[in-house]
């Protein structure tokens, strides 16, 4: 069994010095016991506690649920509750600070121990789950970021191009330019090998000199388009007409 390190929030002294000595023997080790739910909050600000054991009924302005709830907004800690009150109304009011255990008074030692070896293996498990979802949503937005950008060689070196900005690339004066709503980014790359590497789902050549954004496209009437923002109006070849009529559609 691990020496997990517990502090004690109890207003009863003596109840508070039985669950202290319950503890040690147990082979824990009690950080420290306090009667108050703010000086239980101090205490957790100064030295994160493997678990904590919380009074529901204290004494002063703070109930237990109440330092329970402030405890939990700032610190991944699992908590149970220490109570002589089973009723419906109070067991209620306490699952808003989502604890991991409720013990009614009195305990005997046993029940003590299955109670926080059970929290703790759930709150270790919670974490590990939490970590896991972490790394998976970082990882998804990473990716998801990636999609949605290219790297093109541009007359002033490499240039980052947020897919989802671009409106349209045109193809003038044997250069290649990306038209985003405030900036015109020159491309020494060839209008064919920028065309392949746009994604075929967002992006249509609708004439030999301009794959668009379809996303961005405002007003659709053959043999023209007009982009969303910048209004430019932009002729369809009837050899792509019918490819550009699907993708809109869909």
């Amino acid at each position: 069994m691990s020496k997990l390190n517990i502090l004690v929030v109890e207003d009863e002294f003596l109840v508070a010095a039985d669950i202290e000595e319950s503890l040690i023997s147990l082979g824990y080790t009690v950080q420290n016991t306090l009667p108050s739910g703010q000086e239980a909050i101090d205490e957790v600000n100064k030295k994160l506690p493997d678990l904590i054991l919380m009074d529901i009924s204290l004494k002063g302005e703070m109930t237990g649920i109440e330092a329970a709830t402030i405890i939990g907004q700032k610190h991944d800690v699992p908590i149970i509750f220490l109570t002589a009150n089973a009723d419906v109304s109070t067991i209620q009011k306490a699952k808003i600070s989502l604890p991991y255990g409720y013990i009614i008074k009195p305990f005997s030692e046993k029940d003590l121990q299955t109670n926080i070896e059970i929290a703790r293996y759930k709150f270790e498990n919670d974490i590990q789950s939490k970590i896991e979802s972490d790394q998976f949503n970082t990882f998804f937005k990473s990716n998801q970021n990636l999609q949605n950008q290219i790297i093109l060689e541009g007359e002033k070196g490499l240039e980052k191009i947020n897919l989802p900005n671009v409106y349209f690339a045109q193809q003038s004066d044997n250069q290649t330019k990306i038209h985003l709503r405030d900036e015109v980014i020159t491309i020494v790359e060839s209008f064919e090998e920028i065309e392949k590497k746009l994604p075929e789902n967002t992006f249509v050549r609708v004439n030999n000199d301009y794959i668009i954004n379809l996303d961005k496209v405002f007003i659709a009437k053959y043999p023209e388009l007009i982009m969303a923002d910048k209004m430019t109006v932009i002729t369809v070849d009837k050899e792509y007409k019918n490819l550009l009529e699907a993708m809109l559609a869909k």
